[in-house]
């Protein structure tokens, strides 16, 4: 298989800022490769799968339902407020992620050349050295608030009680800049903060600024 020389964008932001809609447009636009490390960390956990085992092994068998697959509210209550169990699940969880997001990119690299790795823990994940360049999708608290009512019908005291969980930029700047004075790569091109507060063909004014750059580079 011929492999294209390709640019890997890395997409995170809090809930409500406009991700999804980001994702659409770059996938029917622009023929990107979108990965979602959400979907991936579901799938790794499904019966006969990387995760599957050792996350049962840890947890024990109550957090299986009826069809012996791994039940998500099940799992999810048992390391509830437990923080050793949760880094302990990510350690299960987040490499064999990013080791399928490493094949996925490899076996389609001879046919795309932009990929997208959508992922709420990117930074956390240390997904950095996979990226030539990282977005954050971004919006003000109170739009993001305003869409969650509206599209999911989420109350008001649940909107601040997610957001309230998440990263603003400040800690995606400090990742990025922490990140670019360790590794000191030129093919990594930094943060870029892509604003979500107005209509979606603001939106994608601001990506198609930001693609025409990428498409430069390559």
């Amino acid at each position: 298989m011929k492999q294209n020389k390709i640019y890997v964008l890395g997409i995170t932001g809090g809930i409500g800022s406009g991700k999804s809609l980001a994702l659409s447009y770059l996938q029917n636009k622009y023929n990107c490769f979108v990965i979602k490390a959400d979907d991936i960390g579901n799938e790794v956990k499904l019966k006969g799968n990387a995760c599957y085992k050792a996350i049962v092994k840890l947890l024990g068998k109550e957090i299986l339902g009826d069809d012996k697959e791994i039940d998500k509210n099940l799992m999810a209550e048992k390391i509830f407020a437990d923080s050793d169990l949760v880094e302990k699940v990510n350690d299960i969880i987040h490499p064999a992620v990013r080791k399928e997001i490493e094949h996925r990119i490899k076996v389609n690299s001879g046919d795309y050349k932009i990929f997208v790795i959508e992922a709420a823990l990117l930074c956390e994940a240390d997904y950095f050295s996979l990226l030539n360049e990282l977005w954050e999708i971004n919006a003000t608290k109170e739009t993001r608030i305003e869409r969650l009512m509206s599209s999911r019908g989420y109350s008001l005291e649940k909107c601040e009680s997610i957001i309230g969980l998440q990263h603003c930029t400040e800690f995606y700047e400090n990742a990025n800049k922490e990140y670019q004075d360790k590794a000191e790569r030129k093919d990594y091109y930094g943060l870029k903060i892509i604003n979500n507060d107005s209509t979606p063909e603001d939106l994608y004014n601001q990506i198609d600024n930001a693609m025409e750059e990428i498409n430069g580079r390559l």
